[in-house]
């Protein structure tokens, strides 16, 4: 955390409304992606959004800077999504990961049609949405977010043990749901290629 960074925060403990919406401006992209990722609709995580930085704008002054102010904005993000689905109310209209960053997972455009990268992205954020939600969570946090095991474990307030194991039983199951792609099919008698995921970036690599 930079020394700008920690002023804004000093400041917005203060009572200082302006760098608080600044806080704000910083850190909204990602706790609104990280919102959208763990519930999978857009008006849900718009509501976790929004009470989020309520709950970060009453208690800004007890953060105290032992950890990363994104950790302690990850951790108040993570168990607001786990309380909101709790009782949430299911909404008509989901979300469609189409436009998450997920193209690392997916083989070249020059090797696969639009087609085809469209059905793998489809098929692989709906493998990791049939994971248990602390698995998800987990295996989101860890490769979507790209953040470290150590900051996964003091968001999730458990050990880094811990985060090891949901994110290892995490990736047994996608090993076995996205198994498919790592095999030629036949059809009609004739061989035909199967682009395979990029599974060294998806945690899979040399487990299938």
């Amino acid at each position: 955390m930079d020394q700008e960074t920690v002023k804004i925060i000093r400041s917005a403990q203060s009572g200082d409304t302006e760098a608080f919406h600044h806080l704000v401006a910083l850190y909204d992209r990602q706790v609104m992606g990280l919102a959208l990722k763990l519930v999978n609709d857009i008006l849900d995580a718009e509501d976790i959004y929004q009470e989020v930085f309520i709950k970060v704008f009453k208690n800004i002054k007890k953060f105290r800077f032992e950890s990363d102010f994104s950790t302690w904005l990850y951790r108040i993000t993570a168990n607001t999504a786990f309380n909101f689905q709790k009782g949430m109310k299911k909404h008509s209209g989901k979300y469609s990961y189409e436009n998450e960053d997920v193209d690392q997972w997916l083989p070249s455009h020059d090797s696969v049609s639009s087609n085809q990268q469209v059905e793998l992205q489809r098929n692989i954020m709906n493998a990791v949405n049939t994971l248990p939600q602390k698995q998800r969570t987990v295996f989101i946090m860890k490769h979507l977010e790209q953040l470290k095991i150590i900051d996964i474990a003091g968001i999730l307030n458990c050990t880094e043990g811990t985060v090891k194991k949901y994110l290892f039983r995490a990736i047994e199951k996608l090993r076995v749901e996205l198994k498919e792609y790592q095999y030629r099919k036949t059809t009609k008698g004739k061989r035909v290629e199967v682009p395979e995921i990029n599974l060294g970036r998806l945690g899979l690599e040399g487990m299938i």
